[in-house]
């Protein structure tokens, strides 16, 4: 997903007249689920919601990345 962001940052920051400059906090990874896969229904829940949390992350980076950009 980084190497997506940084590159089509790139692609649409020579896009234009104007320079774009990406704040290199917004190329940083989202976190998501890191422990080991789920047994229990409690934790496919803690699962879930640290994914939710990932995507959520992730969704507002590139929405900044495009307020960047235009």
């Amino acid at each position: 997903m980084r190497l997506y962001l940084i590159i089509c940052a790139a692609l649409l920051a020579g896009c234009g007249h104007r320079s774009a400059t990406v704040p290199p906090d917004l190329l940083t990874p989202c976190p998501g689920w890191l422990g080991a896969r789920p047994a229990t229904e409690g934790g496919l829940m803690r699962a879930a919601a640290a994914e939710r949390a990932g995507r959520i992350c992730a969704n507002g980076k590139l929405a900044a990345v495009a307020g960047v950009l235009k």
